[in-house]
């Protein structure tokens, strides 16, 4: 179990504000947000590396605020592997135990022997880090931080620099990793495919505050705020005033509404959806395994944005400017509240 609690810091004009978290033992903890949203910070106090101003981190029921980063039982791996050029894999791996006073202890050859194998490592033990590749890096650069048996192992942005394919392999790795040795993990990313992929549980941090947390389903089907929203992946966000609209889309006053871009769907025939709607296609967007939409209703004066398969786009053979038919269902709106 780890606590964070009322966890505040300031670097320079940079401030983490009151941020509380609750992990539960072997749980995939995701903290996401945009750059510099102060995620980073964060996980660099849990680690002891940087100076809090007020708050407390416990860590098994330790309080482990004031203790020095070789203290706390805690592994951090950072985007850039940070390995030692000199050092073959094999010894890399092994410094993870450098400060274990029992480093000699069984235990940890087994563990040696168990990342080996989920890492595929086994081939390039006695190679230079200079002689790896960026995805070979990350994965010893993981062994060395499970090796030692960590109570929390910190990963800061660890697939951002990794090429889609490697990112795709390591994720299931990273997925394996837990499932098989039930370590308590806290990941920093901005990408909420990797979150949606990985996590248990997801924090939501934006300008040093916490806007959101829970599981991925509260995060992504039930954002609190805009920015909650529009950061998830909500392209269609809709202030209703009218009372009429206000009826039709079931609120009780003025507020915003939101509609995810894979939930509105495009015919040229009329669909059976809660809410059709009869417009035109503005513009297509190809972001290479989906084709974007933007559609357009005289009735309402709002522009939508669609998400197409490319196989269902070019079976409609939709273009620029074409009439058209769309809509969605109540089941797939969301209600913001701010």
């Amino acid at each position: 179990m780890i606590r964070v609690q009322n966890l505040n810091i300031k670097l320079g004009i940079f401030e983490i504000k009151n941020v509380n978290l609750q992990i539960a033992k072997g749980e995939f903890l995701v903290i996401l947000g945009p750059s510099a949203a102060g995620k980073s910070v964060i996980l660099e106090s849990i680690a002891g590396l940087v100076p809090i101003r007020s708050g407390k981190i416990v860590i098994n029921e330790k309080d482990v605020t004031c203790l020095k980063p070789e203290k706390r039982n805690i592994s951090i791996c950072y985007q850039d592997y940070n390995l030692f050029p000199h050092m073959k894999v094999r010894d890399n791996i092994r410094y993870g135990l450098k400060f274990k006073k029992d480093k000699h202890n069984e235990k940890y050859n087994k563990n040696f022997k168990t990342l080996i194998k989920l890492l595929e490592l086994d081939g390039i033990l006695d190679r230079l880090p200079l002689n790896l590749s960026g995805g070979e890096q990350q994965r010893v650069s993981l062994a060395r931080g499970l090796i030692g048996n960590p109570d929390v192992l910190l990963l800061d942005e660890p697939l951002s620099s990794l090429d889609p394919n490697i990112k795709g392999t390591i994720q299931e790795e990273l997925k394996n990793i837990h499932q098989t040795m039930h370590t308590t993990i806290i990941m920093v990313t901005h990408d909420f495919t990797e979150a949606n992929y990985l996590a248990d549980k997801v924090t939501l941090v934006h300008n040093g505050q916490i806007i959101q947390q829970g599981t991925i389903e509260d995060i992504f089907q039930r954002p609190k705020s805009i920015f909650a929203a529009q950061f998830t992946g909500v392209k269609n966000v809709f202030w209703i005033s009218k009372n009429k609209e206000l009826k039709s889309f079931g609120l009780k006053q003025p507020g915003y509404i939101g509609i995810r871009p894979e939930n509105i769907y495009i015919r040229h025939q009329p669909l059976n959806t809660y809410y059709q709607y009869q417009g035109k296609i503005n513009s297509l967007k190809n972001n290479g395994i989906y084709m974007e939409i933007e559609l357009s209703t005289a009735g309402t004066k709002r522009n939508y944005i669609s998400y197409l398969t490319l196989n269902r786009f070019f079976e409609l053979k939709l273009k620029k400017e074409m009439p058209i038919n769309f809509g969605f269902n109540k089941k797939d709106l969301i209600v913001i509240n701010s």
